[in-house]
């Protein structure tokens, strides 16, 4: 016998499909919810880590900015001081090359009154003083009787520089028995030669009325 009328039962029947039915499309929502929301939930967590990613980014360039708009740091280079020689020296070589020319011995007469040159000779080579060589040196009148001509250092009571008289011929005899070797470092070895170039003058000190060489020089014969 049957429970429902066969009316009844067709309609709980279709009812009941349409329930399912319902069930399942509000199944499916939900999950396509959810599912759509997961991937709502990693699109915001991604866009987080690019905001942050951003950020780090901006200050790290901030802070480059700001070190670049620091003012730099003035790196000052010593300059080199001239000698108080120079302008001696220079003009020394300039005359020491035309000795050559007509009236070069009154060329050098001026040059040494200009300076108030002191004139020198070596009067001996080979003087031993505490078992070193230390030549002797003695003042002469005339120009073309000495073989140094030494010039005071301004503001130095006991202070010269020295230099070769240029001319006479630099030969073997003056650099062996005149104090030249003992005065100058050379590229002297043998002959003469007519024109004398110092590089650097020799260093002379006056004490007690003797002159002595405190520093030699450098010169270059041609």
């Amino acid at each position: 016998m049957a429970l429902f009328p066969p009316l009844v039962a067709d309609v709980l029947l279709i009812l009941t499909g349409v329930i399912s039915i319902v069930a399942l499309v509000s199944a499916a929502y939900g999950w396509s919810i959810i599912i759509n929301g997961r991937k709502e939930v990693d699109k915001i967590v991604m866009l987080e880590d690019e905001l942050k990613k951003t950020q780090h980014e901006l200050s790290a360039l901030s802070m480059r900015l700001k070190e670049n708009s620091r003012p730099e740091k003035t790196v000052t280079i010593p300059t080199e001081v001239p000698p108080v020689w120079q302008a001696f020296l220079a003009d020394y070589n300039s005359l020491a090359i035309s000795m050559d020319v007509p009236k070069a011995d009154q060329a050098c007469d001026a040059f040494a009154r200009n300076y108030g040159l002191t004139l020198l000779i070596c009067v001996d080579h080979a003087a031993q003083e505490n078992g070193q060589t230390v030549p002797k040196f003695a003042p002469v009148e005339q120009i073309m009787a000495s073989q140094y001509w030494v010039w005071q250092l301004p503001e130095k009571t006991d202070e010269y520089i020295a230099v070769p008289n240029p001319l006479h011929p630099y030969d073997q005899q003056l650099h062996a028995e005149g104090g030249m070797k003992e005065t100058f470092a050379s590229n002297y070895e043998q002959g003469s030669y007519h024109t004398i170039h110092v590089k650097l003058p020799a260093r002379f000190q006056k004490k007690d009325g003797a002159w002595k060489i405190s520093q030699p020089g450098v010169i270059q014969v041609k």
